[in-house]
């Protein structure tokens, strides 16, 4: 069986999976691309929530490819990746709260998550010694009971307790919550993405990146647990919870209702929702890997804009923010999956003329910039493709790949002493 790398030792699969988890969050944002009716409301909903989930599984992945894959670092060379990743991890949160704050009109339609992969990259450098085995074990476990800690910690920041005059006292000096209400409580717990309940992922990820990605029979092992994994979490939240929370329930769980812990809707976090949502990343990873491999170059264009994922989906927050801020956020072109936000209340307020996004008398976007957010989906699809492909036919890496590449490298190259 041929391997298809896009240079030495590159998994070309890995690139496909991160395209299909940049463009599901293509699909939450600005619709599908090129459909309507029930195909476009079935994406939608497919990718909503499990999209993030992919996307957070690849970074472990990531983390376990550039630092030994299946062998682990040790000694001189487990510090040196062990600096590497903090240092990543460190550009990862400036980038993320950069990007935040450039996008703030968004408002509660996107949570940047690169801030909180900062985070996570840096919990994980504890773990990069392990090899899969006990990776697994570590993500079953932080899974197990991550959310519920999260859950009882903001149980206590939200009473009157010594934590929650921590809380406040640390978010009035911390220049994240500052900038961009991302700061370190934020990111840790009380955030869209904490990293108290989804770190398990990025464990789960680096777990099979230790795996030899090349074999057909390990990408079946994956692909077969995933599957199995997924119906669990999925069929006995159900059972659990036959109804579960209401529509309108984003992010994580009120702490009011303890009960819903055993839900797996979408971005809630919970165990049952990382189970669920974790096993379709297994399944969309086996199936990519197995996919590069016996079509050869057919998925290049995937692959390209794959390896692109980072800088893709500061372009898709940047566009998102300009829509809005121009007025071609529709409230009639709202995803039906997402259409239940209106229904939340004061605290989402989708059809208040005074919001951003609401089209007003007189103001309402013309020409060209109407033609761009009336099709926006397909717009930005042709443009990831076209930008991708030209960019990587003259560079190795992406902008802000190229950009977070350069600085770790600078930042950790041995430093000559020089001799008397």
């Amino acid at each position: 069986m041929r391997r298809a790398t896009g240079k030495p030792g590159r998994l070309v699969g890995v690139d496909v999976a991160r395209f299909v988890a940049v463009f599901g969050m293509f699909c939450i944002h600005f619709g599908v691309p090129f459909a309507g009716g029930w195909p476009e409301v079935w994406l939608a909903q497919f990718f909503s929530g499990r999209s993030t989930a992919l996307f957070t599984f690849l970074a472990g992945v990531s983390l376990a490819l550039m630092t030994g894959r299946s062998t682990p670092p040790t000694g001189q060379a487990l510090r040196d990746a062990s600096r590497r990743v903090a240092v990543r991890a460190a550009v990862l949160l400036v980038l993320g709260l950069a990007l935040a704050k450039a996008t703030e009109a968004t408002g509660f339609l996107l949570t940047v998550i690169i801030p909180f992969y900062g985070v996570y990259f840096l919990l994980a450098v504890p773990f990069l010694r392990l090899r899969a085995r006990g990776l697994i074990t570590a993500a079953a476990v932080s899974a197990a009971l991550g959310p519920q800690l999260s859950f009882v910690l903001r149980g206590w920041n939200a009473a009157d307790t010594p934590m929650s005059a921590l809380v406040s006292l640390v978010n009035s000096v911390d220049p994240g919550h500052l900038i961009a209400e991302e700061g370190i409580f934020d990111l840790l717990l009380f955030g869209f993405y904490p990293a108290a309940s989804y770190l398990p992922l990025v464990l789960a990820g680096l777990a099979v990146g230790r795996m030899d990605l090349t074999s057909a029979r390990v990408r079946l092992r994956i692909g077969l647990f995933g599957f199995v994994m997924s119906l669990i979490g999925y069929q006995v939240s159900f059972q659990l919870v036959p109804i579960g929370p209401p529509n309108p329930v984003e992010g994580t769980i009120p702490v009011g209702h303890p009960e819903w812990l055993l839900a797996a809707n979408a971005h809630s976090g919970t165990t049952f929702e990382l189970l669920g949502s974790g096993g379709i990343a297994l399944v969309i990873l086996a199936v990519c890997l197995e996919l590069a491999d016996r079509t050869g170059r057919a998925l290049t264009p995937l692959a390209k804009a794959g390896s692109m994922a980072l800088t893709l989906y500061a372009a898709h927050a940047l566009a998102l923010a300009w829509q809005i801020v121009t007025g071609g956020w529709p409230l009639s072109g709202v995803p039906e999956n997402l259409a239940h936000l209106a229904s939340m209340g004061p605290a989402l307020p989708l059809d208040d003329p005074n919001m951003p996004w609401f089209p007003r008398d007189g103001q309402q976007p013309t020409g060209l910039v109407a033609f761009v957010n009336t099709f926006m989906p397909e717009v930005f699809l042709v443009f990831t493709f076209t930008f991708t492909y030209t960019w990587r036919h003259f560079f190795r890496r992406g902008p802000l790949e190229a950009l977070v590449s350069d600085i770790v490298r600078w930042s950790t190259k041995p430093r000559r002493i020089p001799t008397p």
